[in-house]
């Protein structure tokens, strides 16, 4: 009996020292250098390939964008959160299903896919803070307000087809950035600042990707679209990162 617990004892010694190895490797910096530099780069290529309109290099720096996005926040935190990277595995299946041009299915896919993102970035903000507090009622009248916008000037001009699912993301869309405005006015922190912002920046690029869908085609639109995109994510990450290390 004394041999059999001394080899679970040494067993359990080894596995802790085989955890400590592994949280060193994996959590040291260079893999945030890395995957950032990896990042900066496949996102400064999209861009470009978007601007002097290079079809190939566009969608493989596109389906690329947010599984790097995705490794830099899990390389970046001690402990990541599911519901984010959650969130960003749907968003890159919307990048993915909006790469096919044809059809509505794709649309509606994608449609679908961010939307499901949101729900997950919405939870992660609200299970820092589950209870209701009478400031929610700003962002609930901010979100009236963006709704009537949305009624008004951008649903008109979708597919019948895809009005009521285009309506239900829009809703999802404006609480991702709500929600992290709610905990801004609660606890006034720098991370739910630069969420926000970045809620903002989804909310603009998704109003013009409307616009170049359904309205008017401008030149350079999915420039535009692709840079307030890239720009909202980082910054919904950088918020977690940085709530990472309150």
């Amino acid at each position: 009996m004394k041999k059999v617990y001394h080899r679970i004892f040494l067993f359990a010694r080894w596995e802790k020292r085989g955890i400590i190895i592994l949280e060193v490797v994996f959590l040291h910096p260079v893999w945030t250098i890395v995957f950032a530099a990896l990042f900066f780069c496949d996102a400064v290529l999209h861009l470009i390939a978007c601007y002097r309109r290079y079809p190939k290099l566009r969608t493989v720096t596109k389906a690329l964008l947010m599984p790097l996005l995705c490794a830099l926040y899990v390389f970046s935190v001690r402990e990541p959160r599911l519901l984010v990277v959650a969130a960003l595995v749907f968003g890159w299946l919307g990048d993915v299903f909006l790469l096919f041009k044809n059809g509505r299915l794709f649309m509606l896919l994608g449609i679908c896919a961010f939307a499901l993102g949101h729900v997950f970035y919405i939870g992660a903000f609200l299970s820092e803070h589950p209870s209701f507090h009478v400031l929610m009622l700003i962002p609930v009248a901010l979100c009236a307000v963006w709704m009537t916008f949305v009624f008004k000037k951008l649903i008109p001009y979708a597919p019948r087809s895809l009005r009521k699912p285009g309506f239900l993301y829009a809703l999802l869309l404006s609480w991702t950035g709500l929600s992290a405005l709610y905990l801004l006015l609660l606890t006034q922190k720098l991370p739910y600042l630069v969420a926000f912002v970045g809620g903002l920046f989804f909310m603009v690029s998704d109003t013009i990707l409307t616009g170049q869908q359904y309205r008017k085609e401008t030149k350079h639109g999915n420039f535009y679209v692709m840079l307030t995109y890239i720009i909202a994510q980082s910054l919904l990450v950088l918020g977690f990162v940085l709530l990472g290390g309150i």
